[in-house]
């Protein structure tokens, strides 16, 4: 009796095993890609809460002894990145921290290019009514946040 496995039993086991493994890498793509876009879209909202509770707390950002305006500006160029500032209008010199997107997200709301300010009031923590869209590298999938002119600030 012959043991083993002949030439072609052994090529039909290895085309299934790389069929599988091709789904599951394509699977695993497709969740980092998810996974980045949906962080990233979660951390755009905590930072405009983080900069509106400021707003509201009146919080003095250059030490000066009056409440400051607080505010988030989101710039889409080479770099897609946001500071988050207090003051108003939006001033680099006051801004307190710079965020990058990862590599894998981009900016679609501001259009490339151009900047987006969403300034709270202060005590009040109304605000200036903005959408801001990310989207995956590739374009597949995209997240919405909005600030309305209420200061409420929602994402889907």
């Amino acid at each position: 009796m012959n043991r083993g496995f002949s030439l072609l039993e052994l090529l039909i086991i290895i085309a299934v095993v790389s069929l599988l493994a091709a789904g599951v890498g394509v699977s695993l793509v497709n969740y980092q890609r998810t996974a980045a876009l949906d962080s990233s879209a979660k951390e755009i909202v905590g930072n405009l809460r983080f900069a509106q509770s400021k707003a509201i707390t009146g919080e003095d950002g250059n030490a000066d002894g009056a409440s400051d305006t607080w505010g988030v500006r989101f710039a889409n160029g080479a770099n897609d990145t946001y500071r988050i500032f207090y003051g108003s209008p939006y001033n680099v010199n006051n801004a307190k921290e710079e965020i990058y997107l990862p590599s894998s997200v981009s900016f679609n709301a501001p259009s490339e290019g151009n900047t987006l300010d969403v300034i709270f009031a202060k005590t009040s923590g109304t605000a200036s009514a903005a959408t801001i869209t990310v989207s995956s590298a590739d374009g597949s999938e995209t997240r919405t946040v909005t600030v309305n002119a209420a200061g409420r600030i929602s994402s889907d």
